[in-house]
């Protein structure tokens, strides 16, 4: 049982002083949450996010913040690398935890967070947050009420001009280095292919390629070398036998943002988003037969932090049948896994270009 208000103490304050930081106040002003503990390597970087924040416990280390008995739930808001040793540390403090996706680098690493949270007894939740836009969210809904038909193709594209400005790889530099955990396919395609199998159930027959396009990154002072996968595609299945497809980059200097289309026996949904749909609002649009073509079901609406605001509120008061757990991680590093082969070989067969 989750106690109300969830008090909360945040591992690591970089991308958390932008999105998860700002909304756990604003949650707490509405007396859901209680804001309660912040973690940094330094004690400086620790106090200042305290006070801006208005945190009553600033730590150094995130063994401290793990032990802290204010502590309800542990949010881990850092790279993927540093993932395990953080949430095992809090499940065996007997904290449920909200890890930043990707879950891990690697499946073994999700395995043993997912089987530490179930043997605790404790909630393991991942921030594949893009469940809770409203636009994916009524996606789903209309899929599931038959408004397509039976499906029979599925296609998904994420194109995005990140790591292509310096602005982006100053902020978020880390990701060009493959061994942190993240990846093109690994953040964006993973958000997606969270949204296609809660959406449509699990994917077999996964096939894809991964490869690292831009060998270096731009910086102000110079650029940085590049080895995560910056491109990658993929094909599978649907549990109801559909095609799906999926294409994904970070390096595409016009790409036009997120698009995923339902083609069914009845009808058709179009969702799309101008970036990232953990950030950007999703609008969505749809035709059945009979109609003279897509008409717009759902404004592309709603601020950058909603759709974690959402899930935050979701598991604050109980609601979990939506929420993204640690085994829906682990299911989206498989399907990563099975494209990149960096990780465990999956019965699926796969090609990697130099």
């Amino acid at each position: 049982m989750i106690a109300r208000p969830l008090r909360v103490g945040v591992v690591g304050a970089s991308y958390a002083s932008g999105t998860h930081l700002p909304v756990y106040a604003e949650l707490a002003e509405a007396g859901i949450v209680e804001l309660v503990a912040v973690a940094t390597a330094h004690l400086e970087t620790a106090d200042a996010v305290a006070a801006k924040f208005d945190i009553p416990h600033a730590h150094v280390g995130f063994e401290a913040l793990c032990n802290d008995p204010d502590v309800d739930l542990v949010d881990v808001a850092t790279r993927p690398s540093r993932h395990r040793p953080m949430a095992l540390a809090a499940i065996a403090a007997g904290k449920h935890v909200l890890c930043e996706a990707p879950l891990a680098p690697t499946v073994d690493d999700g395995l043993a967070m997912a089987r530490a949270a179930a043997d605790a007894g404790v909630c393991g939740v991942v921030d594949m947050q893009s469940r809770f836009r409203p636009g994916i969210a009524e996606l789903r809904r209309l899929v599931l009420d038959g408004y397509v038909g039976r499906v029979d193709n599925v296609a998904a594209q994420a194109f995005y001009p990140t790591f292509t400005t310096p602005a982006a790889v100053a902020s978020s530099g880390w990701c060009a280095d493959a061994t942190d955990g993240a990846s093109s396919l690994r953040v964006h395609g993973l958000h997606t292919t969270d949204v296609l199998r809660w959406t449509f159930g699990e994917l077999t027959n996964v096939t894809g390629t991964a490869a690292t396009r831009q060998p270096t990154w731009p910086r102000e002072e110079g650029p940085i070398p590049a080895t995560s996968v910056d491109s990658a595609a993929y094909t599978a299945r649907t549990a109801d036998g559909a095609v799906v497809s999926v294409h994904t980059s970070w390096v595409a200097p016009f790409g036009a943002g997120w698009r995923l289309v339902v083609h069914g026996s009845e009808g058709v949904l179009v969702a799309e988003a101008a970036g990232h749909t953990g950030h950007f609002p999703v609008g969505l649009r749809g035709a059945r037969r009979g109609d003279d073509g897509p008409r717009t079901l759902l404004p592309a609406e709603g601020g950058p932090t909603e759709p974690f605001a959402l899930l935050v509120r979701a598991l604050a008061m109980g609601d979990t049948d939506d929420i993204p757990t640690f085994d829906d991680g682990v299911a989206a590093l498989r399907v990563a896994a099975a494209v990149d082969g960096l990780d465990e070989p999956a019965p699926t067969t796969t090609s990697e270009e130099p």
